[in-house]
């Protein structure tokens, strides 16, 4: 046995087990109300809430909130999503899976329903988020995911934004310039 097979062979036997790995204790924050919190730091982030009262009023809604988009991207229906309409897309509607109160962010998972581009190509997007699911933190949204078969989703909080040195803030640099939640 060589010296550096009997220092391995003593570090074997002398190690010790390893520890339990500590179990991350996620305390909720009390919401008076999470919605409101929501709305709140949405509109921080630099996005808008806007209320829909039923499923038959929310294109009326989305055509009031935004204006006169002249190419909408629709996820809900079959629409042509070439890289083509793509770039051309003034304003895209996507679905969130649900959204986080303590910062304003949805969780979106565009699965094989529509590319990744889509979030980051139109210059606005409405987001369909139902009110009733509004996570209170970010711990709960986490515990919420299922990563095994996950190949994309993002958290999106508000439209892209991005200062310089000088904190020039730049909005639309790198995705939408302007994010609007209609809450269902």
């Amino acid at each position: 046995m060589t010296a550096k097979e009997k220092i391995l062979a003593r570090l074997r036997d002398h190690r010790t087990p390893p520890a339990d790995r500590p179990q991350p204790s996620i305390r909720t924050m009390p919401f008076d109300d999470p919605t409101q919190a929501f709305i709140d730091a949405l509109r921080t982030a630099g996005g808008e809430a806007i209320f829909v009262e039923d499923e038959a009023s929310l294109d009326a809604e989305i055509t009031r909130a935004f204006d006169d988009p002249l190419n909408v991207i629709d996820t809900r229906s079959c629409v042509d999503l070439s890289v083509e309409a793509m770039e051309r897309c003034d304003l895209a509607i996507v679905e969130a899976a649900f959204g986080v109160a303590e910062n304003g962010a949805v969780w979106i998972d565009p699965a094989e329903r529509y590319p990744r581009a889509l979030l980051t190509l139109p210059r606005s997007l409405a987001i369909l988020l139902p009110r009733e699911a509004i996570l209170p933190t970010m711990h709960e949204a986490y515990l919420r995911l299922d990563f095994s078969d996950l190949s994309y989703g993002l958290f999106l909080a508000g439209p892209s934004k991005t200062a310089d040195i000088e904190q020039a803030l730049v909005l639309g640099a790198h995705g939408a310039m302007e994010v609007k939640v209609l809450l269902i």
